[in-house]
């Protein structure tokens, strides 16, 4: 091996990270997890591996990194997890990831006990190092068919579940080891530890993130800034709450929530740079867990690893989940609960507890670290193999909802900002539709469409084709609606048109005609025009007929130049009523109008089979 020197550990990073960047590709290429080939890079360039041979067994510096990745990836998981799901599936999810650990683990320690030649420190310490899930890989697998997802309730649990379970599977590691290593004596104590831990990290977490947002929200830094700001107060707070005896990492994690769940500009900077850390921070923790292993000590722990393996998977995660959410939940059915209870893989917090026994001199520390990292890798291998068929199998999987293909702020507002988002239109029933027939959602524009790589020009009656992509301006708000438009068979308008007397010019003031009718106005609506105001509540491109519905009063397009309003109609409420009233009243005539149609040719043909019948006989006769 070639001495030592800067320029070679820098050859060497830049090979690790090319590899592992090419692996992931590899990953959503073959369904692997991308964790598993993380790893095996890592043990293919280690001292056992068949490539570069790094000898790496620095624990102290193992233990530094890895915890300090670890922070960076809670915090971006915090920045990631939203309010508005988490209200979706808190309770259910909350549980999962508190009492299901707990449950998980002690159910696994215990089986663990009786089965292997350990004692029930060691088990129980092992139960809880492999504990937490990581459901990530497994929408990273699942995200490879394009046609179906996952019923929204049962993602939502398992996405929630992953990313607030590891600061409860490390509060339970390092409460067992505190008590393994005497540093707690009775239940008591590990029980004030275990609180101290929960209580710190929460409140500590709370105070922190919360300032945070005060600031963020009211000083100006570079684009790229706001999200090394981000970090260094996450782990500001990650050490004034391990200091005070809570837990840093539960602390970090509520820091990303605070931040994360609220709609301005700085965190719109924040979100892309933070993947970025967090991609750096995933490929440096893995393929440090893979230089620290060594295979050939590895595979005298194959037994106990797989063996907790299957105990974890089979017994100890079906009980918790079962146990956890039938009795609670009937949104859930059993072919829902056997998928999430399959879907517990282990990831990287397993192996990254692992080095905590090492880190405090433990009896036996190898056995932790080995152990749970056959755990992972059988988990990866096995659990992950099987994912997707047994989600068709089960049939977890719904109509898959379309999604933009990518989104972005306009960069208007500094706070709760419009958003552009670009959809490819895949529904068939959308072909050769004009846009101002589609019912968009209300206050959406249509920016432009993009056919066949080219930029077409964009009208009302633009027609529409399989494939176009449309670009639209609206809320996050609207996102969800959009999604249900374009996943489902297209809306077209179905308006009447307008039948009053009361038409007005569409630059007409609309104060105007709030003093005359006497109805109440927004201060910015005091402001528009009636054909402003039509255009901000029409959704896309308007037609003659489409109706915006005030307090007292309803207006209706009645005339358009080009796609410019030209004239309005207005009803009164009394007015409206009546109108609903004759439409009604035309519909009903229709429909007697066809139903007597339908009875006199019943008649007509009653009457010709009789009187066929008695030609028949007259002629028999």
């Amino acid at each position: 091996m070639p001495e030592f020197d800067m320029n070679y550990a820098f050859f060497i990073i830049g090979v690790l990270l090319i590899f592992a960047i090419f692996a992931s590709k590899l990953s959503s290429f073959f369904g692997t997890p991308l964790l598993l080939l993380f790893l095996a890079i890592g043990m293919l360039t280690g001292e056992d591996g068949i490539i570069l041979h790094i000898h790496y067994t620095d624990y102290s510096s193992a233990f530094l990194i890895a915890n300090l990745m670890l922070a960076v990836i809670l915090l971006d998981g915090g920045l990631r997890t939203s309010f508005s799901t988490m209200k979706t599936v808190a309770t259910e999810s909350t549980i999962l990831a508190t009492l299901g650990v707990v449950l998980t683990s002690g159910i696994t320690g215990f089986l663990a006990y009786l089965i292997l030649d350990i004692s029930l420190i060691q088990a129980l310490l092992l139960g809880c190092i492999v504990g937490s899930t990581d459901a990530a890989a497994v929408f990273s697998l699942l995200g490879k068919d394009d046609t179906v997802s996952l019923k929204s309730n049962v993602s939502n649990s398992l996405q929630i579940e992953s990313a607030t379970n590891d600061p409860m599977a490390i509060l339970l590691t390092t409460t067992m080891i505190a008590f393994a290593s005497a540093k707690t004596t009775s239940m008591y104590d590990a029980f004030v530890f275990f609180c101290s831990q929960f209580g710190f990290g929460i409140l500590v977490g709370i105070v922190i993130g919360y300032i945070a947002r005060v600031l963020i929200a009211n000083i100006t830094l570079g684009v790229g800034l706001y999200c090394i700001f981000v970090i260094g107060i996450g782990l500001i707070g990650f050490a004034i709450t391990t200091y005070i005896g809570g837990s840093g990492f539960l602390a970090i994690f509520i820091i990303g929530m605070c931040i994360g769940n609220q709609k301005t500009r700085q965190v719109s900077y924040i979100l892309p740079v933070s993947e970025g850390f967090t991609w750096l921070s995933q490929i440096t923790l893995f393929l440090l867990l893979g230089l620290l292993v060594s295979p050939h000590e590895m595979v005298s722990y194959w037994y106990p690893g797989v063996v907790i393996a299957v105990v974890i998977t089979l017994i100890a995660r079906p009980l918790t989940v079962f146990l956890c959410i039938k009795p609670f939940f009937r949104a859930y059915n059993n072919r829902d609960l056997l998928f999430m209870s399959w879907v517990g893989l282990r990831g990287s917090v397993p192996i990254v507890l692992a080095i905590y026994p090492v880190f405090d001199k433990l009896d036996h520390p190898q056995l932790y670290f080995n152990v749970a990292f056959v755990v992972v890798i059988v988990s990866l291998l096995f659990q992950g193999s099987l994912i997707v068929p047994l989600s068709k199998i089960l049939k977890v999987y719904a109509p898959s909802i379309a999604a933009p293909i990518n989104k972005s702020d306009v960069g208007i507002m500094l706070s709760n900002d419009y958003e552009l988002m670009n959809y490819r239109i895949k529904e068939p029933s959308f072909e050769n539709i004009q846009l101002r027939s589609i019912v968009f959602p209300k206050g959406t524009n249509i920016a432009a469409v993009f056919r066949e790589g080219k930029k077409i020009k964009c009208q009302g009656d633009t027609r529409i084709r399989i494939g176009d992509i449309l670009s639209i301006i609206g809320t996050d708000a609207d996102e969800p609606l959009l999604n249900a438009l374009f996943s489902h068979q297209v809306r077209i308008k179905s308006h009447s048109l307008y039948h009053g007397d009361k038409i007005y010019n569409a630059d007409t003031p609309l104060i105007d005609l709030a003093e005359q009718f006497d109805f109440e106005l927004t201060s910015f609506e005091k402001t528009l025009s009636l054909a402003d105001m039509m255009s901000y509540q029409i959704g896309g491109f308007p037609e003659p007929g489409d109706e915006v519905n005030l307090i007292k009063v309803s207006l209706v397009v009645v005339e358009l130049e080009g796609d410019k309003i030209k004239r309005v109609g207005l009803y009164l409420a009394q007015e409206r009523t009546a109108e609903y009233e004759r439409l009604r009243r035309a519909k009903f005539n229709v429909y007697k109008s066809e139903q007597d149609n339908m009875q006199r040719r019943r008649e007509d043909a009653t009457k010709q089979l009789f009187d066929s019948i008695d030609d028949d006989e007259e002629y028999n006769t």
